[in-house]
This record gives C-alpha cells, sequence and structure tokens, in this order.
C-alpha cells in the first residue's frame, strides 16, 4: 500500500468512527431480556415472578403486563403449553406468535406493545394504582400471582397487594360485568364478546349455551424503557406468567 493510500485509509477510517459517535450508533439502549426461569407456576392459579436486578442503571423505566382473556368449555391444567390449543385454538395460536420471542437472544429492542396489540392484548391495570410497576423497588423481589380467590385475583408486591384490573382501553370499550378477574356470564356471554363491550376476551367455537363455560387468561410480562435520542420505547423481551383459570 503507497504513503498515499495509507493516509487516505487512516484518514476514513478515523472520520467514520466520529460518524458512528455523532450519530449515536454505538449508544443504543437495550433492555435486557426478562428470562422465563425467573418465573414459577402452582397449579392453575398461582405464579411467582422474581424481578431481575438487571434493570437498574438501565433505560428501564416501567414493567408491562399484557393479557388476553380465552372462553372454553372444559377444566384443564395450564402448566404445560401442549394443552393450549385444547382449550381455545386461539390461545395457541397467540401463544406460537409470541413464543420465538421468549428468551431469545437475537431479538432485541422488538417493539413488543406492537406484537402483542397485533394480537388483541390488552394492559393489565392495578389497584389503587401502578405505580410499583415503575418503581426500582421491585428490583429483586418476588412477586406472588393469586388467583385462588372467587373475590379478586391480586397481585403482591412485597408487604403490598393489588388488585388486579381488566383494561377498558382508556375508555374505549366497557368490561362486563366488572373490571375483575373472574368467570361470569356476562364475561363469556357471546353478545358481549366484541370491540365495545368485552374487547379483551375472545371467544371458542362450537360451546352450546347449555355447556358449563370457563375462562382462562394469559398473561405476559415485558420491561420497557425509553431511548433518550428519540423519544421512544424500547422493550425487553417477554416472558409468559401463567395462563391463569379464572375463578367462579
Amino acid at each position: 500500500m503507497s504513503k498515499y493510500k495509507f493516509v487516505w485509509f487512516v484518514v476514513f477510517v478515523v472520520n467514520f468512527a466520529l460518524f458512528l459517535g455523532a450519530c449515536g450508533i454505538e449508544d443504543i439502549p437495550v433492555i435486557p431480556p426478562f428470562p422465563s426461569s425467573n418465573v414459577t407456576r402452582q397449579f392453575n392459579d398461582r405464579a411467582y415472578v422474581n424481578i431481575p436486578n438487571d434493570y437498574a442503571g438501565t433505560a428501564f423505566t416501567n414493567f408491562a403486563i399484557y393479557y388476553r382473556i380465552y372462553v372454553s368449555d372444559i377444566p384443564s391444567s395450564t402448566t404445560t403449553e401442549s394443552i393450549f390449543s385444547t382449550i381455545n385454538p386461539a390461545l395457541n395460536s397467540d401463544y406460537n406468535s409470541f413464543r420465538g420471542y421468549i428468551d431469545s437472544s437475537t431479538a432485541v429492542n422488538i417493539d413488543m406493545d406492537r406484537v402483542f396489540q397485533g394480537r388483541n392484548y390488552k394492559l393489565l391495570a392495578l389497584e389503587p394504582n401502578d405505580n410499583i410497576l415503575s418503581s426500582p423497588s421491585i428490583f429483586g423481589t418476588n412477586i406472588e400471582f393469586n388467583f385462588s380467590s372467587s373475590r379478586a385475583p391480586t397481585m403482591t408486591a412485597g408487604s403490598n397487594t393489588y388488585t388486579l384490573w381488566r383494561s377498558n382501553g382508556g375508555g374505549l370499550f366497557s368490561p362486563q360485568p366488572d373490571r375483575l378477574f373472574r368467570n361470569r356470564e356476562e364475561l363469556y356471554r357471546t353478545e358481549n364478546i366484541d370491540p365495545t363491550i368485552n374487547a379483551d376476551v375472545v371467544d371458542k367455537s362450537g360451546i352450546s349455551a347449555d355447556v358449563r363455560h370457563y375462562t382462562y387468561v394469559a398473561m405476559f410480562i415485558v420491561a420497557v424503557g425509553i431511548n433518550a435520542a428519540s423519544y421512544s420505547n424500547i422493550y425487553s423481551t417477554p416472558a409468559l406468567i401463567h395462563v391463569f383459570q379464572l375463578p367462579d
């Protein structure tokens, strides 16, 4: 290589490196994956989620929990994926569309909000408030989801217990009979399953009116952050919390 070409090459490399730095390409923030190994499921009604410490010092802003309710005609254990298609084919189809992201080492900064909402998943709400999901105090703790009570399924974090609330889409639909996760006729009634009432519910075809109905909810957790350069949300890969059977 001639002296002239060598000098030109060095100048090019330096300028290219400065260009990358100016564009901030090397500083794209990434939210660490939410490992599925941090979730323990028990029967159809409990799950324990260990919140990693990995999000401290990152672009983290909050955790988001996405859910969808599935109508079924069978009581079943939900601890294995093989039963999902029997419970409701839509549950199996939805889960398969998310499965490739779970524990993935290559799915980075995928817009998980668009992925979940594209399958009609909604954001879980907590009563009295969602503040715990954005508090660093939750890092390193274990949270419990409990669907064993017919009064109201809950999430417990530390000494605080929160009631799980269905979404109303910011007022776009009106969940019936209420926003609690309970198996009720108004919840699974076919005429109520539409975008203006129970938009978070998917029916199962072929169930006659005289057959007992069951309902299940699939819940996934993701960590959310903010890209300070673009002011857009970034997401971790998700973990399945559980497919809970809603109490009567």
